[in-house]
């Protein structure tokens, strides 16, 4: 049922209790996170992101046939996604996460001191993205889901 489809969703991910030892565990096994958090995603894809300029910008493009996680290692940022019909507005913050489907308008900014890892269920060579918003607007308006 189409209704039914995730376009986004934020989780945050438990650093393991590791007794007398400095710094966090964190464990990224992506299959137990997707199940748990009822995400439909198998990984095909991953990198990260840092060195990021707080005074601009990242994304700017949706994906029209590639979701992705993106995590934040470190630090913070903010996510703007827009389905075609509705914008939605996110801060993450070290360990948040988000979920991110196919067809969404992603713009990410505002980055403090932040690292993100992003992981992509196809293979980036293969991934078609539209990167002007009014192609994007007009194509959801034009091919509603």
């Amino acid at each position: 049922m189409e209704n039914n489809v995730i376009k986004y969703k934020t989780f945050s991910l438990t650093p393991i209790i590791t007794n007398g030892k400095p710094g966090e565990l964190i464990d990224l096994d992506l299959k137990n996170i997707c199940l748990k958090n009822e995400i439909p995603f198998t990984i095909s894809k991953f990198f990260y992101l840092n060195e990021l300029n707080s005074e601009l910008s990242r994304g700017n493009h949706s994906n029209t046939n590639a979701s992705e996680i993106l995590i934040c290692l470190k630090g913070s940022f903010e996510i703007k996604l827009h389905d075609g019909i509705e914008e939605k507005l996110f801060k993450l913050n070290k360990n948040d996460a988000i979920y991110i489907n196919k067809n969404i308008w992603i713009s990410y900014y505002n980055f403090n001191d932040c690292i993100i890892m992003a992981f992509v269920n196809i293979i980036v060579n293969d991934k078609t993205s539209c990167y002007n918003f009014n192609d994007f607007i007009s194509n959801n308006h034009n091919n509603p889901k």
